[in-house]
């Protein structure tokens, strides 16, 4: 699923949950790339393609973040810094979180393994 993304689109949220791609199209209507299931980071160039973005922020939920953080910052992420691209993680508890002020608060990916 792709929202509110154009030629022009700098800044991107990326999850891999519909639900959560849908609830923040929803919400915040921020520019958004929501996957079923990322397998590698040719999925995501593949959206972005034709597009200025050069920052991704990937949001998670707290239950799946142990699953799926390793994965995406070693399988996914590692492929896509060499390329430019600036990347942050933003781990949300609850749904209502992005109805906080401070959503748009990231998490700096600092190293990746």
């Amino acid at each position: 699923m792709r929202n509110n993304i154009n030629e022009d689109t700098t800044d991107v949220l990326l999850t891999d949950s519909l639900l959560l791609g849908n609830l923040i199209k929803e919400t915040i209507n921020l520019p958004t790339i929501a996957f079923q299931n990322i397998t590698n980071s040719y999925c995501i160039l593949k959206e972005i393609e034709n597009t200025n973005i050069t920052n991704i922020t990937f949001i998670l939920r707290v239950p799946q973040c142990n699953q799926n953080l390793d994965y995406i910052i070693r399988r996914l992420f590692r492929d896509l810094l060499p390329l430019g691209y600036t990347l942050d993680t933003k781990i949300i508890k609850n749904y209502k979180d992005f109805f906080d002020e401070d959503f748009n608060v990231n998490y700096t990916l600092n190293k990746t393994a």
